[in-house]
């Protein structure tokens, strides 16, 4: 089955299981030896139907957070379009995603996800993937009694809120009353509203890229800051998997 993969996290996860993907994103650049060699169809948010129709795929796959619904309803192919909002949604995707592609490796990693949710964690900060920066805070910061703010954008600033992916693996961890938590999704916040909250910021690899500005970020924000690795944390599919299987 040959298949045009619009999501970088599933371009990765169908790769590593042996599905014959054809064609990408732009921003799917896992595993790097071997989508070098894919041809680009467009990003996340756009796509040219020529270049796909030129590798003439059996399916094409969205999810409905990284896509736009424009783009699965102009698709003149088959398609099938994930929602994961949880890691608890991985074992029923994961399935799904299998028997669409007819792969027993992505069922494999279904049964894996499964087994990772049933073992209860409680876990110390040092579990983290933490990144090193010279203007990174002392880890030793999230040990205090401060809460954790985790960024993943800069002007405005952003946060994450209770129905993300990325949510549920810090609640997966034990972390759900570390973090500080939002209603909206995607919340943005006023500089002196995190700083009356006082938190120890986690700030993202990505989406924003704050390796380059975490020394900015800490002398805006006046506030204590880590780097943290985002792809571990957001990259739902094989690559959150082996993070969770390895703590």
């Amino acid at each position: 089955m040959r298949v045009v993969c619009m999501v970088p996290s599933w371009t990765e996860t169908l790769i590593e299981c042996g599905v014959n993907v054809v064609g990408r994103t732009r921003y799917c650049v896992y595993p790097a030896d071997k989508v070098v060699s894919l041809p680009v169809v467009g990003g996340t948010k756009d796509v040219q139907w020529h270049k796909v129709a030129a590798l003439a795929p059996d399916i094409v796959i969205f999810d409905k957070e990284e896509n736009t619904r424009e783009m699965a309803e102009s698709c003149p192919f088959p398609y099938l379009a994930t929602e994961v909002k949880s890691v608890h949604d991985m074992p029923e995707t994961l399935t799904l995603l299998s028997q669409r592609l007819k792969s027993a490796a992505l069922l494999d990693l279904s049964v894996r996800y499964q087994a990772v949710l049933e073992k209860k964690k409680r876990c110390s900060p040092d579990v983290l993937p933490l990144l090193s920066s010279e203007f990174a805070s002392s880890s030793s910061m999230l040990n205090d009694p401060r809460p954790w703010l985790y960024l993943i954008w800069r002007k405005p600033f952003m946060s994450v809120g209770s129905d993300t992916f990325i949510h549920s693996v810090f609640e997966l961890l034990g972390f759900a009353d570390k973090l500080l938590t939002f209603d909206d999704r995607y919340p943005m916040l006023e500089t002196q509203w995190i700083r009356e909250h006082n938190p120890v910021l986690l700030c993202s690899s990505e989406p924003y890229p704050f390796a380059a500005k975490l020394a900015q970020t800490r002398e805006d924000l006046q506030l204590d800051a880590v780097l943290i690795d985002g792809e571990p944390l957001c990259w739902y599919g094989i690559r959150s998997l082996r993070y969770l299987e390895s703590i």
